[in-house]
This record gives structure tokens, sequence and C-alpha cells, in this order.
């Protein structure tokens, strides 16, 4: 009768599992459960924090959803936990884009953004994600707090990124992981392998290993908006 709570955000190497996905295989459990959303860290100790439960047991959410309803948070309940995974991923992805696009301009910053998310949406979709679960607090809910966090790691890593700190380099400076300089490549790798389009994703990899500089990148994001407006 034990069931598994996910308090992780990324993706499984080498095949781009989703947390649940690898948990499941591994772990005897009645129900498996996984957070998403803005939940910044700081403001869920103060109660104030808003987050996504999703499971596909809906005895599970109604338990854990009573337990962050009593300390007072904001607590939607999804059964769309590959929707809700997903968006945790590409939201740190789609993040550390924005700041790393932004030193050469908002616009940039702007087409980075939409991207980004626009290859993991459809991605996810493809996957049996839920659009909606993209439109709610797991997705753009999630994803604005990341942006907007001045001391978030997403953001800080790809602000170094974006003014040519090589990536190896960035967690000793800001003196812990940044999830998106892992999620990206692998993320990046996922989507190419299930046949989707993930030109961006790919330019975003390329830049995190050192094969672009950040000004042949935002060519490569304008490139690709412009084909896709052709198109």
């Amino acid at each position: 009768r034990s069931a598994v709570l996910m308090l992780t955000k990324g993706l499984i190497g080498p095949g781009g599992q989703l947390p649940s996905e690898y948990v499941d295989e591994r772990v005897r459990a009645r129900a498996i459960a996984c957070l998403g959303g803005p939940a910044h860290a700081r403001e869920a100790v103060s109660g104030s924090a808003a987050l996504v439960l999703g499971s596909a047991d809906e005895e599970l959410r109604a338990q854990i959803g009573e337990v962050f309803d009593r300390a007072g948070l904001v607590c939607e309940r999804s059964h769309d936990v590959t929707g809700v995974e997903m968006a945790g991923a590409a939201k740190n992805a789609a993040a550390l884009a924005a700041a790393a696009a932004e030193p050469h301009g908002l616009n940039a910053a702007g087409i980075a953004v939409a991207a980004i998310w626009r290859e993991c949406i459809d991605h996810a979709v493809a996957r049996g994600a839920e659009l909606e679960t993209f439109a709610g607090l797991a997705g753009v809910g999630g994803l604005t707090a990341t942006m907007m966090a001045p001391a978030g790691r997403n953001r800080r890593a790809g602000e170094l990124l974006g003014t040519g700190t090589p990536a190896d380099e960035i967690p000793a400076k800001i003196g812990q992981a940044s999830e998106g300089l892992d999620t990206v490549p692998l993320l990046a790798e996922t989507v190419v392998a299930s046949g989707a389009e993930a030109a961006a994703l790919s330019g975003l990899a390329a830049l995190i290993r050192g094969e672009f500089d950040a000004e042949e990148w935002i060519a490569s994001l304008r490139a690709v908006e412009r084909g896709r407006r052709a198109a």
C-alpha cells in the first residue's frame, strides 16, 4: 500500500525517461505522484507557494493534496503526470534560454523562450501529455516564476552562458547545480530521437557544449523562427 511522491525535475539518461517512469519500473509502489508548478522554495516554507500534484491515482491525489491544503499552499491536482513532469523539464530549459539570450536583446529572449517552449510542448503532447497542463500552474506558472526569480539557478546559469562563461565553470560560480544545463542536452537528444522538431533545443545544447558562441546561437534561433514562419 506504499506510494511514492517524486520531488525532482528533469529527465533520466540515457533514454530521456521521465522520473515517474524510471521509478515505476524499479519500485513496486501502489501509486506514484509528482510535484510541479511554481513552488518557489522560500515561499513554500512560508506557506504561500503554489504547486501542482500529479498522479494517475485519484485516491493518492486526494490524500497528498489534503496535506498541502492544510499547510496553506495552493495545490492544483492533475491526473496528467507526463504533462506535469515534462512541464518541469521544459520550464527550466526555456528559462535558461531566456536568460542566455537576454544580453543580446529582449526580442532575442522572447524568440528563445517561444522556440524552446514550443518544441517541448510538441514533444510532451506526442508522449501523451495534455496541452492544458502547459497553460496552467505546472507550465506557464512554473516558467514565469523561474524566469523572474532574481537569484534563480537557471536564470543565473543562463546569464553566464549568454555572456561567454563555459558551462562546466558555471556550477562553481553560482555555488550550486543548474538543472537546465543538464536537462537541455538530454532533452534535445530525446526529441531528436523521437523524430520531432528540435532545432532550438539542439542549438541551445550546442551552446552548452561550447560548439556555438552566444551570437551564433541567437542567429540560429532567428533562422529557425524565419523558417517556421515561411513554412
